[in-house]
């Protein structure tokens, strides 16, 4: 691997890590918000707006991993394995987090 390739992995690695953490700390603080008491079930049922900007949340979160994949790469099939990465880094980090936080 060449030396420009492996900085740009170190790069799609820290953003996708660095993502993970933030995607992590918006959900304890929803939890916190939401269940101060901690996660149990029935659910409570979230007011619509917040659910409509949660799925837009994830939605923003979908698009910021491809857009860092487009511009990391080009051809298709490079650019979808730099989404792929992002994606199972993020992913990852952000379960991790969770764990770690919350136990």
């Amino acid at each position: 691997m060449r030396n420009g390739r492996l900085q740009i992995l170190l790069w799609l690695t820290l953003f996708s890590c660095a993502f993970g953490y933030i995607e992590a700390a918006v959900v304890v603080y929803l939890r916190e918000l939401y269940y101060p008491e901690g996660f149990r079930f029935p659910l409570i049922e979230l007011d619509t707006r917040i659910v409509l900007t949660e799925v837009i949340r994830e939605f923003g979160t979908i698009l910021l991993l491809l857009s860092v994949a487009l511009l990391a790469v080009k051809g298709k099939l490079r650019r979808f394995a730099a989404f792929a990465y992002c994606f199972g880094v993020w992913d990852l980090v952000y379960y991790v987090v969770l764990y770690a936080i919350l136990d």
